[in-house]
């Protein structure tokens, strides 16, 4: 049938037009979020700058991501652990996460938070495996972050963990999603990240002393 191709039709046939035999794998397609989407499991998911943390923070994501409803909140993150933002996607199988956690840091303790964070999860899932334990730098800020999975009965889950400080306070972020799409989501996290920046815009508000 003529007429307009499918997005996964599109990429079937870049592959097929391939030289490289390992470029027929759909996960080396590669993306990048400045062409305004991504391409995940054959669905193009559009892009756009959004607002988050009230505004303190500006970030480039999905547009279907969404504040997760607060009953399923309750049901995936309970306790007092729950995190302060968690936006998902359509099937709420794709979870981003944000918290400001109190206390005041610095720019140059990020990377042993993260570390200190690294080692904990070693040790709460001794059967993972640290990986992707790195910094971006974003003008004069840091950005750490580390990945492992975690084993599941219903399937390996994959984590993804970043901190940067904000306004003195540390941001601490997490993403989560199956295993099986870890390949496609994990250069598209590290685009994301280089996105973020603090709202200048954003109204003052009170001192740390004060929230």
């Amino acid at each position: 049938m003529e007429g307009k191709k499918t997005y996964a039709e599109e990429i079937i046939k870049k592959i097929k037009e391939s030289k490289s035999e390992d470029s027929k794998n759909i996960y080396n397609i590669e993306n990048d979020i400045q062409d305004g989407f991504v391409i995940v499991k054959y669905k193009k998911l559009e892009v756009e700058e959004r607002e988050l943390l009230d505004g303190d923070i500006l970030m480039f994501m999905p547009t279907e991501f969404e504040i997760m409803d607060e009953e399923l909140a309750e049901i995936k993150y309970p306790g007092e652990d729950k995190p302060d933002y968690i936006y998902t996607n359509e099937d709420t199988t794709v979870n981003l996460t944000f918290s400001i956690e109190e206390g005041e840091i610095n720019n140059e303790e990020i990377e042993e938070v993260r570390d200190i964070l690294a080692k904990q999860m070693q040790k709460l899932y001794p059967a993972s495996k640290i990986e992707d334990s790195e910094t971006l730098q974003l003008d004069e800020k840091s950005i750490s972050y580390f990945s492992f999975d975690v084993p599941l009965l219903d399937g390996d889950l994959y984590n993804f963990m970043f901190f940067m400080e904000i306004k003195g306070e540390l941001l601490m972020g997490t993403f989560n999603s199956s295993v099986y799409q870890k390949k496609e989501w994990k250069p598209i996290l590290k685009q994301m990240l280089m996105t973020i920046k603090e709202n200048k815009e954003a109204p003052e508000e009170e001192s740390n002393e004060n929230r």
